[in-house]
């Protein structure tokens, strides 16, 4: 029986006999493929040349990009295929620490909201633990399967239109792996497995990297296949200047560097003088600008033109080379099966039966009904989004006439308990300023049936502490119960007609509920429940109170919050909706109960660079009883915070921002400049409502998606009253 992964030594005994044509023997010729990063695109211009020149490819051995590249070859795309694949390419996103945010969980998404901070370490008896990559490999690994496609039923690399060999490295031992065994789409994300970049991948219970470690142009290996003529092709990086190792991640790629330039000088000098060797000009090009994926194949294209007299000898007449093409291309007849199982593989402390409930409510994948490769897609995407899992892959097998799905997982080596960081800040660079940091903590599957408990406190002008249990009601049930404990301690000032501060009270509040909901697919969550609730106002600062107020009361909540929101920081697609309702029993005193409605939206709406976000509020109280507090950036800006009070309040706004450019990766994503215009009120009854004194406001802001979060250095005024400067680190989603 095979392995998946193979020596050097072992590689030449299990080669495939060289190809010939119908009319005479030729050279078996192999091309070999160089990693670089996003200088390998060039391959793509080589394999156009080739094509031209009619030189048939028996056999591909390559490295990391060239692995992307050559697999994509193999599998039947022509060069125009893969140009077009690379043009449609989210590069950004493929490089990010996270999935889609609209793949989500529901509660993952309900985290994003509530914190700054994205990242995530693990909590061990060994300490605190990192994940193993700066990049999720999930929105990678949806790439690679699509660049896959035409070969998805393929399960060894034997069985492509041309022969691949992947090259990567075994990241214990530092041996070289020739991977031989395994998917196409396995082989390239283990070939190009970038240590501290991305989490290494397992293949037959080795964990593989990165091939350019030990070879970024592996000539020795299609030598080890029979090979009569190669082809090199070689992309690698070179090494950086002094001025580019200031840095402790320059010198790190530095040193990446320097070991794939040694050994491609080893395998430059295993060439042969029949041998061809094609280095593209890429001066000026790094390994991360993928977006010149236009050029780039141009600049391979021209690299290979300079060599079309040595490769003329090698070209087939027009009629064979379109056999041997047509061959390439050919797609094979997958019949359309229904599926006969589903299974998992790789769960550990995940339930199966889950991870199956989850795929057949979302995705629609499950035994009885034909799958296409949207569904599959669509079934990894929401298994990924649980967060749970550092990989995962979604696949049919077609064997023996049996169509089955197999769900592939790796979870989380770092789990299952997690912790994240968040904070908050607003300054007014006047009188006000108020920060809070989070500290959460996770524990997941508690149980078979999925169960979560999490712990939050939260220091700073809110002090808080939380502990709940998420418990579903069944594996993988969209329905839950969900009982928490909180407490919570927090001052705010009482103010004047003038927005003058006056007096300073401090609040705190203790609750005990529990809920039970329902999620709705990855969109929507629906919650009833109730609770008991106790509270404590104090007076800090002033004399218009004459001392404590305290009471106790049952309640019971009712809420649904829809979330479409392609980012919580900045977003540009879709839409964001919450209402809440609660009834208030407050039986220590003979009043009668009351309700409070909330309800709140976001909906942006994007042109190019330009996004329009559309903001509306209202808070309700019966029969006057209750309060509601306005004030602060965004919240009729240039107010202080708390400053405007009522049992009634409403809130419209357009925030619009521009984004002027990319910052800096060690230091977020983008930055935008951006203005809003605001309106709104707090009334103190419910029949002083009148659009008359309808309080108008506007800000001007500069804006950065930064690595701690959405930060805000703006200015708002609103007129007839209060202007102030603010620098804010939120989000225009929650009040400040």
């Amino acid at each position: 029986m095979c392995t998946a992964t193979l020596g050097i030594a072992d590689v030449a005994a299990q080669a495939t006999p060289p190809a010939e044509t119908a009319s005479r023997p030729r050279p078996k010729i192999a091309l070999v493929l160089s990693g670089g990063g996003a200088r390998g695109l060039a391959h793509i211009g080589v394999l156009k040349v080739l094509r031209d020149q009619r030189v048939p490819v028996d056999m591909i051995v390559a490295t990391s990009m060239g692995t992307i590249v050559g697999g994509a070859y193999a599998a039947g795309n022509t060069p125009e295929q893969m140009e077009v694949l690379v043009g449609q390419a989210d590069w950004t996103a493929m490089f990010s620490d996270r999935p889609p945010r609209e793949d989500l969980s529901f509660r993952r998404k309900e985290d994003d909201l509530r914190f700054i901070g994205k990242s995530e370490l693990g909590v061990t008896k060994e300490g605190i633990v990192l994940p193993r990559g700066a990049f999720g490999s999930q929105n990678l690994e949806e790439f690679l399967r699509s660049v896959a496609r035409p070969a998805s039923d393929a399960r060894h690399l034997d069985e492509l239109p041309v022969v691949l060999r992947a090259v990567a490295t075994d990241l214990e031992t530092g041996e070289l792996v020739v991977l031989r065994d395994t998917s196409l789409s396995v082989a390239m994300r283990a070939s190009m497995s970038i240590p501290g970049a991305f989490a290494p991948t397992q293949v037959d219970g080795r964990l593989l990297g990165d091939g350019g470690l030990v070879r970024n142009l592996p000539v020795e290996v299609a030598l080890e296949l029979g090979a009569d003529i190669i082809i090199a092709v070689n992309v690698g990086t070179p090494l950086m200047p002094r001025d580019s190792l200031s840095s402790a991640p320059g010198v790190a790629l530095q040193m990446i560097n320097i070991l794939t330039e040694q050994n491609v000088g080893i395998s430059l000098r295993a060439l042969r003088p029949k041998d061809i060797l094609i280095s593209p000009d890429l001066k000026g090009v790094s390994f991360v600008d993928f977006e010149r994926g236009t050029e780039l194949i141009a600049i391979g294209e021209a690299a290979a033109k300079r060599v079309v007299e040595r490769l003329a000898p090698l070209a087939l007449d027009a009629r064979e080379y379109a056999r041997w093409e047509a061959g390439r291309v050919r797609r094979p007849v997958i019949p359309d099966l229904a599926i006969k199982e589903v299974r998992v593989e790789g769960a550990v402390r995940t339930n199966p039966e889950a991870l199956k409930r989850e795929v057949q409510s979302i995705a629609g994948v499950e035994p009885g009904k034909a799958v296409s490769d949207a569904d599959l897609s669509r079934a990894s995407s929401v298994l990924y989004g649980m967060g749970d899992f550092e990989r995962v892959h979604v696949r049919s097998e077609l064997e023996q006439g049996r169509r089955s799905v197999v769900i592939d997982v790796d979870e989380k080596p770092w789990g299952p308990n997690y912790l994240r960081i968040g904070g908050r800040a607003v300054a007014d660079l006047d009188t006000d300023a108020r920060f809070s940091i989070t500290v959460q903590h996770t524990m997941t599957w508690v149980n078979s049936w999925g169960a979560e408990w999490r712990n939050e406190v939260q220091f700073g002008d809110v002090q808080r502490f939380t502990t709940a249990f998420y418990q579903p009601l069944g594996p993988g049930s969209p329905w839950f119960v969900e009982p928490l404990l909180e407490a919570v301690q927090s001052d705010y000032d009482i103010f004047t007609q003038g927005n003058r501060r006056t007096d300073r009270v401090t609040t705190a509040t203790s609750v005990a509920s529990a809920v039970i909901g329902r999620r709705l697919g990855t969109i929507a969550v629906a919650r009833v429940g109730g609770g008991y609730e106790r509270y404590r106002a104090t007076p800090s600062i002033g004399r218009s109170l004459d001392g404590p107020v305290e009471g106790n009361a049952r309640f019971v909540r009712a809420s649904v919050i829809a979330d479409t929101l392609d980012d919580a920081n900045f977003p540009r697609h879709g839409a964001f909706v919450a209402a809440e309702v609660v009834r208030f029993d407050d039986y220590q005193t003979s009043r009668s109960p009351f309700r409070t409605s909330n309800v709140s939206v976001l909906l942006p709406l994007t042109f190019d660079r330009l996004t329009l976000l559309g903001i509306a509020g209202a808070q309700t109280s019966q029969d006057n009883r209750g309060g509601f507090s306005m004030g602060g950036f965004f919240n009729l800006s240039g107010t202080p915070y708390g400053a405007i009070t009522g049992s009634q309040a409403a809130l419209v706004g357009a925030l619009a921002y521009y984004r002027m450019g990319e910052l800096p990766r060690v230091l977020g994503r983008s930055w935008y400049l951006g203005t809003s215009l605001e309106a709104g009120n707090a009334w103190a009854r419910s029949s002083d409502i009148s659009f008359k004194d309808t309080k108008k406001a506007a800000s001007v802001f500069v804006g950065l998606d930064s690595v701690i979060g959405p930060l805000y250095l703006g200015y708002g005024h609103t007129f007839g009253g209060d202007s102030s400067l603010y620098l804010f680190l939120g989000r225009p989603t929650e009040r400040n």
